[in-house]
């Protein structure tokens, strides 16, 4: 594995306004969580709340149950929009902490969020919907946070994490069409899953745990297979992979690591080998929390921060190994980064700590060159892109839900 020396950019200063923008909560809450159809028809968002110490990881593990009454209980909940922002539908609830993470289907027809409902176990919640009317398909109460959702792309099969990697299936059609549990990954610890990801024929599955593993999975017809897991470098406790993204095709994905790594893993390679196919050093200390894979495989990329500031690198995958990298400074530390390669896009959502000023970033890869920014009154956290590129998609803690046209 190679450590490249990248390239770097300074990035113009385009502003660019939002299509539109919308805050369900009214400005109570933050957006942990957003997603987008592929077509960009059909917007996703969640309504989440916690204190934050100053230097507790977002995607850490669940913090340890607070004495209610809270702050952090209130009414939260998942919310749709169409392309110019009306309302589609809202699932509200009282709880605590409330929506982490929503994902939908590429076809824009099913829809999924999990998070916090309790303070007392079981204090995990996931929720499955029919996204043209919200109808809920699903509804399930785990012992822990769930951290990640995803689905295949026509719905039919739903992943979780939480205190394990769980497999959903659709089953039934119309207005009986619902979501049943098909099989759980226990990990050897009481640790939990952090991150899942779910190819779009819901063939292939990839998680990893706050143990520090990540473990590759097939679909049988239902059944989780474990066809390989490997441990990501390091000796602290805190050395897990925060963040994985597997390619839509699922032949590839990325996974994030501590020491300031991040790898690209080849899935046919990796059951062969047990090893990841690419490594990036970015040379800056710290785990790397957002990571993209592009969906033709031909790119990785990582966020990682670099003092008060951040930078994104974009990785070239050449004869499989880590080529030529760009990299692009960014104001805040970054969060997250996703890749687009139809469109030739990425993008970057960055700012911390809580109750500082964040930015979403739009990058031309074809250029290499930052195409417009936008300022956001807190840190952000989610940023998604359209697969048809007609849309990117961003949430911020300033409790707003942003839809732009690239």
């Amino acid at each position: 594995m190679s450590t490249p020396t990248p390239t770097s950019d300074m990035p113009p200063t385009p502003v660019k306004a939002p299509r539109w923008r919308v805050s369900p909560a009214n400005g109570r809450y933050y957006i942990n969580s957003v997603a987008v159809s592929a077509d960009g028809g059909r917007v996703l968002g969640g309504t989440f709340y916690h204190q934050y110490g100053a230097d507790e990881a977002r995607r850490g593990p669940a913090a340890p149950p607070a004495t209610p009454p809270s702050p952090e209980n209130g009414t939260f909940g998942v919310y749709a929009y169409d392309a110019v922002g009306a309302p589609l539908w809202k699932d509200e609830f009282a709880g605590w902490q409330g929506v982490y993470w929503v994902g939908i289907s590429a076809d824009g027809s099913r829809a999924a969020a999990g998070g916090f409902m309790s303070a007392t176990a079981p204090q995990g919640f996931l929720r499955a919907y029919d996204a043209t009317t919200g109808r809920r398909m699903l509804s399930f109460a785990t012992a822990q946070r769930v951290n990640q959702v995803a689905l295949s792309a026509d719905g039919t099969w739903l992943v979780s994490a939480a205190e394990t990697l769980r497999l959903f299936r659709q089953t039934g059609a119309g207005a009986d069409a619902a979501y049943v549990a098909a099989d759980d990954f226990k990990p050897n610890h009481l640790q939990g899953i952090v991150s899942v990801a779910i190819s779009a024929d819901g063939s292939t599955v990839v998680g990893a745990d706050f143990a520090g593993q990540v473990h590759l999975f097939s679909n049988q017809a239902g059944t989780l297979a474990l066809r390989a897991s490997w441990r990501v470098p390091g000796g602290a406790a805190s050395d897990f992979c925060h963040m994985i993204d597997l390619a839509a095709d699922g032949r590839t994905f990325a996974a994030g690591g501590a020491g300031g790594c991040f790898y690209a893993f080849d899935v046919a390679q990796f059951i062969a080998t047990g090893q990841p196919t690419a490594r990036f050093a970015t040379g800056v200390a710290g785990a790397v929390y957002g990571v993209a894979m592009e969906g033709n495989g031909h790119r990785f990329a990582g966020v990682v921060n670099d003092g008060a500031a951040g930078r994104a690198y974009i990785v070239l995958l050449a004869g499989g190994s880590a080529g030529p990298a760009r990299s692009f400074a960014l104001a805040h530390n970054p969060n997250s980064i996703v890749l687009n390669a139809a469109a030739r896009l990425a993008a970057v959502a960055d700012g911390h700590p809580d109750g500082t000023p964040g930015c979403f970033y739009l990058i031309d890869l074809s250029k290499g060159a930052v195409r417009w920014t936008c300022a956001t009154g807190n840190m952000s956290w989610p940023i998604a892109i359209a697969t048809n590129g007609s849309a990117v998609v961003g949430g911020s803690d300033d409790s707003h839900i942003y839809y732009f046209t690239p």
